[in-house]
């Protein structure tokens, strides 16, 4: 009996490791010569599915009109770790990326952006 419920704690231990924090979520669906079509939510599910192993859960998705070809999609997220790099996917033969909504992002984070990166385009 006692060891049993040992094992148990030890697993709860190792999930609790696994850093997760809450962001808004940037995906830009832009229409091009190729891609005549917007995301339907469908779609929106199908690329967050691919990319499950960093985006664990999703709370919330909204849709602004950025003009007639561009949509902005914010997804509100719990993401693996606390930082997210851009991800990309490619579906239908489109490219689409995901990174952090930088409307979302905190204040002392905004300050720093431009250096940050540019340090990441000369790694």
């Amino acid at each position: 009996d006692h060891d049993s419920s040992e094992s148990e704690t030890e697993n709860t231990i190792m999930e609790d490791e696994i850093v997760t924090s809450e962001k808004f979520l940037l995906l830009i669906d832009q229409l091009t010569v190729d891609q005549k079509h917007h995301l339907s939510i469908k779609d929106i599910g199908i690329i967050l599915e691919r990319l499950s192993s960093k985006i664990l859960d999703v709370e919330r998705l909204d849709r602004e009109s950025e003009s007639e070809e561009c949509y902005n999609w914010t997804i509100k997220a719990i993401i693996r770790g606390d930082v997210l790099r851009e991800l990309g996917v490619i579906y239908n033969g489109n490219y689409y990326a995901i990174s952090e909504h930088p409307g979302y992002k905190e204040e002392s984070e905004e300050n720093n952006e431009d250096n940050e990166e540019e340090e990441e385009d000369r790694l």
